[in-house]
């Protein structure tokens, strides 16, 4: 039975060894095996030849004591039967925790619309496509509800969170500004209002900051003026015009405060780059700072409503390209250059190829900590991630991720999700000390490079992926 038991081992190994690779390949820092795997197939082997040794020895030495070979079959299947259990728990325990395939939404159809933005609710995503809305349930995948867009609406902007259930997103036509602005229901699906605004021309693509939602207020920005509607019945509250050659550029509300960017021309020539703060209820004007620009912006996202976080980059190559950091007082109180010595902050993907609505940063701000993916001098991709304090804008850590950054996620308790390598570790962001996780072994080829990685239930996870047309899935789920 002993030897049935080496003989059975080697049955197992194989079997749970050569099953566990995903796609029948892997290896290397973007489809990585396993843990595991190489020492379960030497294994194999190994019980392999030392089982067949083992059985053709002992059953010769039983068949001289009692001839047959009932006996000695009965003995080794028993032997190979038994060792199946013991096999399992040490492949297992080899192997680590990995995730696996549990459900994929269906592929977008048509297949011309791609992902926006997203909203992460307690039991669905809420998933903003060029085309609309669509909810799905976050235990099987299923669609909830879906919103259409406007005849020969694109969705161009969407609020960064969901208050009170409601969601705020806007639409617009080809070549047009975006000036149709929705308040959604995301339980139901219902659109609750809709108004007309005067959108900026320069705005005719999906972006970032057009609209935000906060304190019972949807915030909307138009071409030259920002204005303020309740948020559950779109009844105008507030507007304020700017400045003769001022435009608002992104907005941000939240804990009472709405920020806008506003940068102001004169005769084509640049003026001036501000940070104006309002009340959010009443829209009154309460301060204005100076943001350190002497060009026009090419890129400028909010990463972070409290604290408040910028990055803004100008036109000009050696203006300013960095993370600024806010007081309470909107006070300028620490930068971060994107681009330094040692390393270079990759806040997203360069491609084009993710959401622009509602983008799904791989940067995240904890309490005064920025971490961001990183990548080292003349690396495109990034292997890491660092911390740098807001206030003094130094690197505080640094931690290999152990295989190209997809994204990050905020978890419950002030630690952070990294999706690298395809697998989900947990981050201490005071520290900068990373919890090798699971690995997605069944899956890796459905998240794509942009995905958003979203945290379910028991352990669960769900990605959401821009581009849903086939190529990747617009939603995966994987658990253990």
């Amino acid at each position: 039975m002993a030897a049935g038991l080496v003989a059975g081992l080697a049955v197992a190994f194989h079997w749970f060894g050569w099953t566990s690779i995903p796609g029948n390949a892997c290896g290397g820092r973007f489809s990585p095996c396993p843990d595991g795997t190489t020492p379960t197939i030497l294994l194999a082997f190994l019980c392999t030849f030392a089982g067949t040794a083992l059985v053709n020895w002992r059953v010769a030495a039983l068949t001289r004591v009692r001839p047959g070979k009932a006996l000695p079959a009965v003995l080794v299947g028993m032997g190979m039967v038994l060792a199946l259990w013991p096999g399992w728990q040490a492949y297992a325990w080899m192997r680590g925790p990995v995730l696996d395939r549990a459900w994929v939404a269906p592929v977008d159809r048509p297949g011309t619309v791609k992902g926006v933005g997203n909203w992460a609710l307690d039991s669905a995503v809420v998933r903003a496509r060029t085309d609309g809305l669509t909810s799905y349930d976050l235990a099987d995948g299923h669609e909830h509800w879906s919103l259409g867009a406007p005849v020969r609406g694109s969705a161009c902007a969407m609020s960064d969170s969901v208050v009170d259930g409601i969601g705020v997103i806007a639409f617009g036509r080809e070549d047009e500004p975006c000036d149709t602005v929705w308040g959604v229901d995301t339980t139901s699906g219902r659109k609750l209002w809709e108004r007309k605004i005067k959108g900026s021309a320069e705005f005719g693509l999906p972006t970032d900051g057009r609209v935000a939602a906060d304190s019972g207020v949807a915030v909307a920005l138009e071409a030259t003026a920002v204005r303020g509607f309740s948020l559950r019945a779109g009844v105008p509250r507030w507007k304020l015009d700017l400045d003769e050659g001022c435009s608002p550029v992104v907005a941000s509300a939240a804990a009472g405060r709405t920020r806008v960017v506003v940068q102001c021309m004169s005769d084509s020539a640049f003026r001036s780059l501000e940070l104006v703060s309002l009340d959010t209820a009443t829209g009154t004007h309460v301060r204005r700072t100076g943001l350190p620009a002497e060009s026009r912006w090419e890129t400028v996202m909010v990463l972070s409503a409290r604290p408040f976080a910028l990055w803004l980059k100008e036109k000009d190559d050696r203006g300013t390209d960095a993370v600024l950091a806010f007081g309470d007082q909107d006070r300028l109180r620490g930068s971060v250059k994107v681009s330094g010595r040692e390393e270079d902050l990759r806040m997203t993907v360069d491609t084009g190829q993710g959401f622009d609505a509602r983008p799904a940063l791989r940067a995240v701000v904890v309490g005064d900590v920025l971490v961001t993916a990183v990548t080292k001098p003349g690396e495109a991709v990034p292997g890491a991630v660092s911390g740098y304090g807001l206030g003094s804008g130094r690197r505080l850590w640094h931690a290999a991720a152990g295989g190209p950054v997809t994204a990050l996620t905020r978890l419950l308790g002030n630690r952070l999700a990294v999706l690298a390598g395809g697998r989900i570790g947990s981050l201490d962001p005071r520290t900068g000390h990373l919890v090798e996780g699971p690995l997605i072994r069944e899956g890796t080829d459905d998240v794509a490079e942009t995905a958003q990685l979203v945290p379910g239930r028991d352990g669960d996870w769900l990605l959401v992926n821009p581009d849903g047309t086939g190529v990747t899935p617009p939603l995966l789920r994987v658990s253990r």
